[in-house]
């Protein structure tokens, strides 16, 4: 079985840490850092099978395919490059999706 090496961009880091910083806001540190824990263990899934996970018809390009994966309402933007997963964005569904398709 092959094991990806997966890679968290910067951009994706500091998506993940507005979403800690906004539920410490509206709920609680502990809330927060549950949430922060469930999108760290559903990304290191991507070391084995990425492939399984769906194409994002909206983030995709001729030149880059990007799948995703969702936990709970947030969607975990990624591609693929040799043995690498690439984790480029996060952000809850409810975002505006022009906004965030710009910022890769």
């Amino acid at each position: 079985m092959q094991t990806y090496k997966v890679v968290i961009s910067d951009l994706a880091k500091a998506d993940l840490q507005n979403i800690v910083n906004y539920i410490s806001e509206i709920e609680s540190i502990t809330v927060a850092k549950y949430v922060e824990r469930g999108i760290l263990s559903e990304m290191k899934k991507l070391e084995h099978f990425p492939t399984s996970c769906p194409k994002d018809k909206y983030a995709s390009t001729n030149e880059k395919t990007i799948r995703f994966l969702v936990k709970w309402s947030y969607k975990i933007l990624f591609f693929i490059d040799m043995n690498k997963v690439y984790v480029v964005s996060i952000f809850h569904t409810a975002q505006n999706l022009e906004k965030l398709t710009n910022s890769l």
